[in-house]
């Protein structure tokens, strides 16, 4: 799904800030129904000013996804960490955002729409949750080229980390069975998944 800036015009980076972070707030709390009218007035900008920048609301939407990816992969840049340093810290972040009620929120609304409304999922899957496994694939394919990792299918690698890392939890979450999880729980969690994956892939 598109996102983009109108030519022409210099972007500001406060007003940009505001407008995301309004409209994070306001969409797991308030659902897709949130108009883009109460999106500005929380964001302290006009509506003009929103279109300016997304032609349409879920591409906004698709926006504030994949800040928070962007956020989440950063443990992975070129010039990253060691795997098993680079994968704990990435680890702390993706389960930061996995069983945050924030995003879990964002996660009902959808699942909900997406019957409805399947160019938002679309733009939700390919924005979040595809961008991150493929950033994590990157990295796991340069930890093969430098030799630290020996895995024939990054991909696929990549995919056993992400579900060693939210186990079955994840659902009891999604469906209001679980919200909270302790620091300690969570520590041991990316630890285990970290070893396991490493146990598997680590180069000899």
């Amino acid at each position: 799904m598109s996102n983009p800036l109108r030519k022409g015009r210099k972007a500001d980076p406060s007003k940009d800030e505001a407008i995301l972070e309004a409209a994070n707030d306001l969409f797991a709390e308030r659902g897709y129904g949130v108009s883009i009218d109460e999106i500005a007035a929380v964001a302290g900008v006009s509506k003009q000013t929103i279109y300016a920048r997304y032609a349409r609301k879920d591409d906004l939407l698709a926006a504030v996804i994949h800040k928070t990816a962007e956020d989440l992969v950063s443990p992975l840049s070129v010039g990253a960490l060691p795997p098993q340093q680079a994968l704990a810290k990435f680890g702390e972040r993706f389960l930061e955002v996995a069983f945050s009620p924030a995003k879990i929120a964002t996660q009902r609304l959808i699942i909900a729409e997406a019957t409805k409304f399947p160019d938002l999922a679309r733009a939700y899957y390919e924005n979040g949750p595809l961008y991150v496994r493929k950033k994590l694939a990157a990295y796991i394919a340069r930890a093969v080229d430098e030799g630290s990792l020996k895995v024939e299918d990054a991909e696929m690698a990549a995919s056993q980390f992400l579900g060693l890392l939210i186990g079955a939890d994840h659902v009891k979450f999604l469906m209001g069975l679980n919200s909270t999880e302790c620091p300690g729980s969570r520590t041991y969690r990316i630890r285990a998944a970290v070893d396991a994956f490493l146990c598997i892939y680590a180069a000899q």
